[in-house]
């Protein structure tokens, strides 16, 4: 799967983003929006198949894509201690966890400084 990250000014709702990127016929794994100094920075995860005309889409669309690098999405058992239990498996096979949020359904995107070993450690 493929992170890309967009930065979207203050005054642009991220709505326009989502839907150039639904318009190209790109189905988004994963999202999420945080504030950053410019505006917000947006991050979405598609398929490695889709990653060139969901950053081609949204870049015909103003947007500036200004990081894209490959993440993991596993499934998560939704219970209390759920995510302690991912985050200790990658932590157990020595790579460290650098980015971790939600995806649709079950699933959780995780970056680590050692995605092969994360990828084993989680079954994906």
């Amino acid at each position: 799967m493929q992170e890309i990250t967009f930065i979207i000014g203050p005054d642009r709702p991220a709505a326009d983003l989502w839907e150039a990127i639904g318009g190209a016929g790109v189905t988004m794994e994963a999202s999420c929006t945080y504030p950053s100094v410019d505006g917000r920075n947006v991050r979405i995860v598609v398929t490695d198949a889709d990653a060139g005309s969901a950053r081609s889409a949204a870049v015909a669309a103003g947007f500036g894509a200004i990081d894209q690098h490959e993440v993991l999405v596993a499934s998560i058992e939704v219970r209390p201690g759920g995510l302690g239990d991912l985050a200790r498996r990658v932590a157990a096979v020595g790579a460290t966890v650098s980015i971790l949020y939600m995806a649709t359904g079950d699933r959780v995107v995780v970056g680590a400084d050692d995605l092969e070993a994360a990828a084993e450690a989680l079954g994906v």
